[in-house]
């Protein structure tokens, strides 16, 4: 199905109305929501359902910690990733003044910009910025491994290959956000997040809405991450500091904040006392679609829901669901969770915010709002979206007890552990350290500590265990029996001379 065809279907789904939200059960929905915490094991949580003028549920569940404060409808949660949406606006706020159009290329605001392919340098326009369509992989290490300044991740693009052609595939990539906020920076001569207070936040009534979590307020209760691992909770490391102000997902805010937010969604940009922030033009541009998607590239979510297609408009990933169009986005950091949902033509919204890693109710949360079906054709959100990770957990760990059979045993590797360790470099990536400390090998990077130990001769296994993220990390030993390199993450890290004399 081409994009013109999407936008019909979009056109022609958009003609019927979803029921009257006079229907709407406060008390189920908090009902589900106490369920869908216990099964998660989330210990502090904040939804609202809202229309363009109403608020049919705004409730804090919880506490802010284990020990902490019960949450309201003013506990300050991260936003995450729901922050693009709130950058993509401040980007078409510019492009309403003129200052920049959506088809200009990034590199005639940002010169120094440029990529391995030239022509990509030529053709990426600030769409394509906002649409996750320029085809390059995820260079999330930048962030949160490295905790890599924009400027020298704009540097490293220049030896990034692509993973596809520009505009032929949906890939998340939170750096080119960051790209965005430059823009912002660039044109309006603020600081994104300052321009964003100011012109969009403010003027809508979100005075508890915060680009970093070092401008709230020693008096104003915000939530600490959780992680939750072989049954206990605990509280987790924050992924940025406190003073980061990150485009692709540094905000914090309330729920009460957020249902304002949501209601100037529904209101195609228009603010409560009916001021019009942003053009109809550019908010249709907003929800426009911009970039279809395969299941692959999408929730996991898709095998429940079903939909007819899948894409991406600016900063909202898109589907159909019971005949409607449904906008919606996530938003996670580590230990913290976030979703809003849209459905536009009927004037509703709902949004999550829960401080428990990848708690994924969320989702559970939006298609029970986002379900009109009712009577035994209801279905138990709750329990499908935990079978269905709970499933995928289960399938992963499958997976790895095969590749545990397949290891090789007895082996050792080919030189003294303390012959490996070492400062590695990659242009993609940067600078790694392998240190040995008695028989423990750690590779640091310069945020985080990865476990690493032996798997089977010159190959080792590196654990992040806070993301149960598991990589293999193969030393290469050159012809006069030194570890000159390895490969990690798809990449050649190579050995940097010591300079010690």
């Amino acid at each position: 199905m081409n994009n013109l065809c999407v936008v019909f279907l979009f056109i022609f789904l958009a003609s019927f109305p979803g029921p009257a939200v006079a229907d709407f059960d406060g008390d189920a929905l908090a009902d589900f929501t106490e369920r869908g915490m216990a099964l998660w094991h989330v210990p502090g949580m904040s939804v609202a359902v809202v229309t363009q003028d109403d608020i049919l549920f705004q409730r804090g569940f919880g506490r802010t910690a284990a020990d902490g404060q019960a949450v309201d409808e003013h506990t300050l949660f991260a936003i995450a990733s729901t922050t693009k949406a709130m950058v993509t606006a401040g980007i078409l706020m510019l492009v309403d003044e003129g200052k920049l159009s959506l088809d200009d290329p990034v590199s005639k605001h940002i010169p120094e910009l440029h990529f391995a392919n030239p022509l990509l340098t030529e053709q990426l326009n600030v769409r394509d910025l906002l649409a996750h369509r320029t085809g390059l992989p995820s260079t999330d290490y930048w962030s949160f491994f490295q905790a890599m300044p924009l400027d020298e991740q704009i540097r490293r693009l220049q030896v990034v290959e692509p993973a596809a052609p520009v505009r032929t595939r949906l890939i998340y990539q939170n750096t080119m956000f960051e790209i965005a906020g430059l823009l912002l920076e660039r044109l309006s001569g603020q600081r994104w997040h300052h321009f964003l207070t100011e012109r969009l936040w403010r003027p809508i009534g979100m005075l508890e809405t915060y680009g970093t979590r070092a401008e709230i307020g020693a008096e104003q209760v915000h939530v600490t991450p959780h992680f939750y691992r072989d049954g206990q909770l605990t509280v987790s490391a924050w992924d940025f500091s406190a003073d980061y102000a990150d485009a692709a997902g540094s905000v914090w805010s309330s729920i009460h904040d957020m249902s304002l937010w949501a209601q100037f969604l529904l209101r195609g940009g228009v603010t409560s006392n009916t001021e019009r922030l942003i053009s109809e033009t550019a908010m249709q541009e907003m929800f426009e679609p911009h970039q279809l998607a395969s299941a692959g590239d999408f929730y996991p979510t898709v095998e429940l829901t079903q939909p007819n297609w899948r894409s991406y408009g600016l900063a909202w990933f898109q589907q159909d669901f019971q005949g409607k169009k449904i906008d919606f986005h996530t938003g996670s950091l580590s230990g913290l969770v976030a979703i809003i949902g849209l459905d536009r033509a009927a004037g509703k919204a709902i949004v999550v915010l829960g401080n428990r890693d990848h708690a994924e109710m969320r989702h559970a949360l939006l298609w029970e709002v986002m379900d009109d079906s009712s009577g035994e054709a209801r279905r138990d959100w709750n329990q499908e979206i935990f079978d269905l990770y709970a499933r995928q957990a289960d399938e992963a760990a499958g997976k790895w007890r095969e590749m545990e059979q397949d290891r090789l045993q007895g082996t050792k590797p080919s030189l003294p552990l303390t012959d490996f360790a070492g400062t590695y470099q990659n242009d993609v990536i940067g600078d790694v350290v392998i240190e040995l400390t008695g028989r423990d090998m750690t590779l640091k990077t310069s945020l985080v500590d990865f476990e690493m130990s032996h798997w089977h001769v010159n190959t080792f296994l590196v654990e992040f265990k806070a993301w149960e993220m598991r990589e293999f990390l193969s030393f290469n030993v050159d012809p006069d029996g030194t570890a000159g390199s390895f490969e990690l993450f798809g990449e050649t890290f190579n050995r940097l001379e010591s300079t010690d004399n």
